[in-house]
């Protein structure tokens, strides 16, 4: 009989793929047709098996269990370390990872060639119950089955052991308490709401831009590394949610178009049939998660795998890092009012294009289309984003198939071709767009004062400028000739508290910079260090933090001097313009970054003259990494 089911199998074309992974199995083939055969007589379980022999080539484990090594030496540090801070465990595990990088890094094996009947078998058989007889699942269809709640892992090259029974065992704590209300009864989201909150109680999150450097596959041991990335807590979040029968899954954006680095995150499939975004450990579904932020590209991981993805890799010798796995669904569309952009592209018909963003150092590849005609058509592209298409070639060296280009915010394609012959003067301010470490400090410059005095009480002192805008970035105050001279000169905040970064005086004899004796107000905000001499350190990432309102800060140049201007900037983020750094400022021509020149900065703005409809990167050569690309309009430094 069971001959009879795999040949009835290979006669079906929907099926060749099914036959194709048991090829594929090579000598592991028995065990996978144990699991046919085991489910010859319930038509439903039988086809679920099939869904997942069919897509688990692509899947891998490790090949070598030796690995588990790994995972035991982190138990044992994290259970020798506990009730230390994160910091210290974190450290241990780097230092520890270092002696089983060999083994992480060792051979994989695809799951065909290694999956156990009796595993899958009771995986398929945990999820069926979870799904037709459990609470928060009862709304899939079958489709939605196979991918939210039916596969036997959750990540590459997980551990294959019994992760649905103790991850529900530590995180679905009393989530059948639900049960007893009738309104509550089958609610996906207050069971994710449930179980999220355990995830947060026990799990004690710690989010952090980078992972322990060796991956772990091992769900029980990964959760005792006490911080991790989004991406990290998401999957973790993901498993337990899962393993409670919470229909989650992962989405993520490979590259924000706007600063460095992408994003994971879970979605729940609520009863209403939508998926709702949140952040596993963190945030609730329902919540705000990165509402406004923008994205080029969404892409939810899947068990089943992408057609158009596996055509990709099979025309193409190199692809971007995102696009080698086959299992991807674009859900981009599903986030954002999105359109489809058909390009002129540089390239062969039938190989393929990319469309990248920048992440503030290179052009990262976050979607793609086949050439047909010279044209590339993108589906479902995020707007109000700065794009530029790339093509890769037979060496591997991804190059320009084409101009930069920003998809406005109305649909409209605008092409970024640097006009050399019509030159524009630039006034730079910034090499970074302000983001909300800045604007929740910069209002507080307003209504500052700077003023000059004879004496150090500032008795009829003369004030020379009052701020008016808020301090996103340096300012440079020109004091009038017919000011004089004087001994004492500060910045007074008469109305909020002081948070000076830099102050510089440039003495109108010499045009040179010029120090005294450093004055104002005593202390700092709840004695955190922060005092007055910190507005006289050259460091724009230290600051001057009153004590209180009617602060000031300044200098006490020992005689009258006379001061042609002050250059001062409020506490910031480092990124406007730092006296006495090296600054070189490029713009994309002819598909390469091309120098407009260096310059040591001596003011608190940079003067460039620079090809119009350019985009633009400034880079500050001395220290720091964020930086960003623009484009210049109206006079303003406009980012992407």
């Amino acid at each position: 009989m069971l001959v009879g089911i795999v040949l009835l199998c290979a006669c079906h074309p929907q099926d060749e793929a099914l036959e194709r992974a048991l090829r594929m199995a090579k000598g592991n083939r028995p065990e996978l047709e144990k699991v046919l055969a085991h489910y010859e007589g319930d038509s439903l379980k039988l086809e679920a098996a099939k869904f997942l022999i069919r897509h688990m080539p692509g899947h891998y484990s490790y090949a070598d269990t030796a690995v588990y090594a790994y995972y035991r030496a982190i138990d044992s540090v994290a259970l020798s370390m506990k009730g230390k801070s994160v910091f210290e465990i974190k450290d241990s595990l780097e230092a520890m990872a270092g002696r089983f990088t060999s083994l992480v890094r060792g051979k994989v094996v695809q799951d065909v060639e290694v999956m156990k009947a009796d595993y899958l078998i009771a995986n398929i058989d945990t999820a069926f119950a979870q799904w037709q007889d459990g609470d928060w699942a009862t709304h899939l269809d079958f489709g939605q089955f196979c991918e939210y709640l039916l596969p036997y892992k959750v990540f590459d090259l997980q551990q294959l052991d019994n992760w649905r029974e103790y991850m529900e065992e530590a995180y679905g704590k009393n989530v059948e308490d639900l049960r007893r209300c009738t309104a509550y009864l089958h609610s996906a989201i207050l069971a994710t709401n449930h179980v999220n909150s355990n995830l947060r109680t026990f799990l004690h999150p710690y989010f952090s831009t980078h992972s322990i450097p060796l991956p772990v596959g091992r769900l029980s041991s990964w959760l005792n590394v006490p911080v991790g990335t989004c991406a990290d807590y998401a999957t973790l979040a993901a498993a337990a949610f899962r393993s409670c029968g919470i229909p989650v899954a992962l989405d993520f954006t490979p590259q924000w178009p706007f600063r460095s680095m992408g994003h994971t995150w879970d979605v729940l499939l609520a009863n209403n049939g939508k998926n709702l975004p949140f952040s596993g450990a963190d945030t609730d579904p329902g919540q705000p998660h990165k509402l406004d932020e923008k994205m080029a590209k969404v892409y939810r991981k899947t068990y089943a795998a992408n057609e158009e993805l596996v055509r990709l890799r099979q025309a193409e010798k190199h692809v971007p890092a995102v696009f080698c796995t086959y299992f991807l669904k674009d859900v981009t569309a599903e986030y954002m009012d999105c359109m489809d952009v058909d390009l002129e592209v540089e390239g062969e018909d039938g190989r393929y294009v990319y469309l990248s963003v920048f992440d503030n150092v290179s052009w990262v590849p976050v979607c793609f289309a086949r050439i047909e005609g010279g044209k590339a058509c993108f589906k479902d592209v995020g707007r109000n984003i700065a794009y530029l298409p790339l093509r890769y070639e037979e060496e591997g060296m991804a190059v320009p198939a084409g101009d930069p280009f920003i998809l406005t915010s109305r649909g409209r394609v605008k092409t970024l071709s640097a006009d050399t012959l019509h030159r524009q003067p630039m006034t730079l301010t910034r090499k970074y767009p302000v983001f909300p470490y800045v604007y929740m400090w910069a209002w507080r410059t307003v209504g500052g004062v700077f003023q000059a005095a004879d004496n150090s009480q500032f008795r009829n002192a003369k004030t020379i400028y009052e701020i008016k805008d808020w301090g996103l970035e340096g300012m440079e105050v020109l004091v009038p000739d017919s000011c004089g001279a004087y001994r004492y000169w500060r910045f007074l905040q008469p109305k909020e508290y002081v948070n000076t970064a830099e102050m510089y005086f440039v003495e109108r004899k010499t045009g040179k910079f010029v120090e005294g004796r450093v004055i104002g107000t005593e202390g700092s905000w709840e004695n955190n260090g922060n005092n007055k001499a910190k507005a006289f350190d050259h460091d724009l990432l230290t600051f001057f933090d009153a004590p209180a309102t009617h602060a000031y800060v300044g200098m006490d140049f020992g005689k009258p001097i006379e001061i042609s201007k002050i250059l001062y900037t409020g506490r910031g983020d480092g990124n406007t313009i730092d006296i006495g750094d090296n600054y070189e400022l490029f713009y994309w021509g002819e598909g390469r970054w091309v120098s407009l020149g260096r310059q040591e900065a001596g003011n608190v703005k940079l003067e460039y003259e620079a090809p119009t409809n350019a985009l633009f990167w400034l880079r500050d050569l001395t220290k720091g990494k964020d930086e960003r690309i623009f484009t210049y309009e109206g006079g303003k430094q406009i980012w992407w």
